[in-house]
């Protein structure tokens, strides 16, 4: 089971962070604002970027059906750090006591590592730049 993939969905699944990351058209097609490792091109803030970082099996709880703890980022981007911020508040709430089926596989517990703040700036020399509210999350599924 792809974790991230299914965070996808749970996440496009919610109209309280759907509203603040609206659908967009770049080029004719229409893109999700939530995306797994990589926005497509052309797609600019806000929008949510899922990114698995570490996967541990945990075999010692169960070979066929034991629980994986997987670590992903979702990181929040927006044009200022209020819009940011908000996206990452919507995620939090949803995903911080999340419990159930995601996929073809559960969701055991969600255990929030770490928020962080970061600032991308657009070109060199100017002042305009994306902000991104960033949550690192552990998730134990099966």
């Amino acid at each position: 089971m792809l974790i991230e993939t299914n965070i996808r969905t749970l996440l496009l699944a919610q109209s309280s962070i759907t509203a603040l990351v609206p659908a967009q058209t770049v080029g004719g097609v229409s893109y999700q604002s939530v995306f797994n490792e990589n926005p497509a091109q052309g797609v600019r803030p806000p929008f949510i970027l899922i990114s698995h970082i570490d996967r541990d099996g945990m075999l010692n709880l169960g070979v066929t059906h034991g629980t994986a703890k997987t670590n992903i980022d979702i990181d929040c981007y927006a044009n200022t750090f209020v819009a940011a911020d908000a996206i990452g508040e919507a995620v939090k709430t949803f995903i911080q006591d999340y419990r159930g089926a995601a996929g073809s596989g559960t969701i055991d517990a969600v255990e929030l590592q770490d928020i962080r703040y970061d600032a991308i700036y657009e070109d060199q020399g100017r002042d305009v730049r994306e902000h991104i509210v960033s949550l690192n999350i552990d998730i134990f599924h099966r």
